[in-house]
């Protein structure tokens, strides 16, 4: 009795996988049902995303620690930067018959975290792309007004008319080293691969609205104490009793430099005068030139960067005045001073 039951059970379960097997494979051969409505537009916006994205890139870059120097450079954790580019494209639109809007923001993510260097990127960014909004410096407004602008293009179908149909955001962060870093460096590069301190840096952002690579981006400089952990302003570089009209003397003989050694160029580039319009600039202000608002420090000396037509009364390229640090020598503070180890050694 037991053996016929027995039989009898495994007769049912091979009946019940065949029937099984047979329901799954017509299953499989079935077409899909139609998808919903939200989940074909859900499909869409991916592929566009991933279409609008698809020149998105990062590149991890490892730089100097920010934290105050230790006895112990094995304590100290390096800042690892990782540069995004993020693009932004006008939806359902034909290039080969409209212009359609463009916006690509390449900015920089810090890990661990530097919540102070990230607000001063982005309010940086935010006075380029909407100089007429005020932005508080102790929430993230400035971020959200960046995105927002992005978002704009990004989401929409029409030309954003108060935005230019081409926009091109970069950021870079330069560090300076100092002698001690430097030295540091040279104990512990075979040992660690790893950079010294960084007692200042500065950050660049470059913004063009124009396409093509003859096309110079307007720049914009944010100098940093990066121990400090903030933004420098040049009261805080220039020695106390220092004002800024002594510095404005030197580069007054800067730029007659620069003209100097560029009049050939600057007299191809269109100008009939620029000898004329070389000796009362409109920048000039009681015999001493203008400082720029944008400026920074490296090896070289103190850098003013003057923008297309600031520096001269004509169309040209941005112009990058340098004064060397010893013609800076008791006017700026001696830790700002950017040194090399060879300059140390020719001292």
């Amino acid at each position: 009795m037991n053996a016929k039951t027995n039989k009898s059970k495994a007769g049912n379960y091979i009946l019940i996988s065949a029937l099984l097997l047979f329901i799954s494979s017509g299953l499989a051969g079935c077409d899909h049902q139609p998808k919903s409505l939200f989940e074909q537009k859900a499909e869409a916006e991916s592929a566009n995303e991933i279409e609008t994205r698809a020149h998105t890139s990062e590149q991890m870059v490892i730089v100097a620690p920010v934290t105050p120097a230790t006895t112990d450079n094995a304590a100290v954790t390096p800042i690892h930067i990782i540069k995004k580019q993020t693009i932004a494209q006008q939806r359902n639109c034909d290039p080969t018959q409209n212009e359609c809007q463009y916006f690509e923001l390449n900015v920089l993510e810090f890990n661990p975290e530097q919540p102070w260097l990230n607000g001063i990127m982005w309010q940086t960014i935010a006075r380029v792309l909407a100089p007429e909004t005020s932005l508080a410096s102790q929430d993230d407004t400035a971020k959200k007004t960046v995105l927002m602008l992005f978002d704009q293009v990004e989401y929409s179908e029409q030309v954003v008319d108060t935005l230019p149909i081409y926009q091109h955001i970069n950021t870079e962060l330069v560090l300076n080293p100092t002698i001690n870093s430097l030295q540091a460096d040279e104990r512990t590069r075979a040992r660690k691969n790893e950079r010294g301190y960084a007692d200042t840096g500065y950050l660049e952002v470059q913004s063009s609205q124009q396409r093509g690579v003859k096309r110079q981006p307007r720049l914009s400089y944010v100098m940093l104490d990066m121990q400090k952990k903030l933004q420098l302003t040049m009261k805080d570089v220039l020695l106390p009793q220092v004002t800024t009209d002594e510095l404005s003397l030197l580069f007054q003989t800067a730029k007659k430099d620069y003209l100097s050694s560029h009049s050939d160029e600057l007299q191809s580039s269109g100008s009939q005068d620029v000898k004329l319009q070389d000796t009362e600039p409109r920048s000039v202000k009681g015999g001493a030139l203008s400082l720029s608002q944008q400026w920074y420090l490296d090896d070289k000396g103190l850098h003013m960067v003057y923008q297309a037509g600031e520096l001269l009364d004509m169309k040209t390229e941005s112009v990058d005045l340098m004064v060397p640090y010893e013609l800076l020598q008791g006017l700026i503070k001696p830790r700002y001073i950017v040194q090399t180890l060879a300059e140390r050694d020719r001292k």
